[in-house]
């Protein structure tokens, strides 16, 4: 039985990158959100997707509620995912009492998802990365600005080594 698989959401390839090095610190497979396995073989799940506009996208979405739906036995679960923005005020949330970045948006609205099923462990372990950001130059779309930088692939790369103990 394998222990942990890494499953993850791309749209520009940013978080596929940050999913590969996680995997590769732990020595395992890395799967996209079209192709996950059964997950009854596995004892951690490694997940990620892309946000936009302070939600998970769509997708990533789905993924995660596949997840949740098709895991019957205790699992432990791990959270990762890329924004152009993830250390920034969240604009929604900044005249409020209780301003919050968009990283504690993003892994809210993730453990929300996995909170309904009872048997995922969600750990204390996180991991983020900036990914694409919309800039516009001269009326283009310029995607992914320089994102995953060496020293955030470096980043994954560790957190994957240290999600080894489980």
């Amino acid at each position: 039985m394998s222990k942990a698989i890494v499953l993850y959401n791309s749209r520009t390839g940013n978080t596929k990158q940050i999913a590969m090095k996680i995997a590769e610190g732990l020595g395992i497979e890395c799967f996209d959100n079209k192709h996950i396995p059964d997950l009854e073989n596995y004892e951690l799940i490694v997940v990620g997707s892309w946000m936009m506009a302070g939600k998970i996208s769509f997708a990533g979405t789905r993924m995660l509620r596949k997840i949740t739906r098709k895991s019957k036995n205790e699992k432990k679960v791990a959270l990762f995912f890329t924004s152009g923005t993830p250390d920034v005020i969240h604009p929604t949330t900044a005249n409020t009492t209780n301003p919050r970045k968009t990283k504690d948006l993003m892994f809210e609205q993730m453990e929300n998802i996995f909170h309904k099923n009872k048997k995922l462990t969600i750990l204390p372990e996180r991991c983020y990365s900036a990914g694409a950001s919309r800039i516009f130059k001269n009326g283009k779309i310029i995607d992914g600005f320089g994102h995953p930088t060496e020293e955030e692939l470096a980043q994954a790369q560790a957190f994957g080594k240290s999600l080894m103990k489980y």
